[in-house]
């Protein structure tokens, strides 16, 4: 008999036991053995996912959080870039960068500091 086999004896017996139903211990083994033949077919009745499928959603969801806001701040960056080139009178296909610190550099074949 295995762990699962005594659950299921174990929860028949004290259904059982609470409502006064007196069982033979042949007749508790063959009601234990059909309610979990029945659980093993219970996610193919009621389908319930599996964990993995919410964990895979949650991944997702993340994922396109981040991409966009990847997106929203690489255009934010552009236009903070060519704001500053306007602002400093550069050419517009200068290659303006700006610091995490707020430094602004131009690169083109050498970098420098322009502000």
């Amino acid at each position: 008999m295995t762990a699962q086999q005594d659950y299921w004896k174990e929860c028949i017996a004290e259904a059982a036991d609470e409502c006064g139903l007196k069982m033979t211990g042949e007749q508790l083994e063959c009601l234990a053995e059909g309610v979990e033949g029945a659980h093993e077919c219970y996610g193919m009745a009621f389908y319930s996912p599996p964990s993995t499928d919410r964990l895979d959603d949650i991944e997702r969801e993340w994922k396109s959080k981040y991409e966009a806001l990847q997106r929203e701040f690489d255009r934010y960056r552009g236009n903070a870039e060519s704001a500053v080139k306007q602002a400093l009178n550069q050419f517009h296909d200068s290659n303006v960068s700006i610091g995490e610190r707020g430094e602004v550099y131009r690169t083109g074949g050498r970098t420098e500091r322009i502000l």
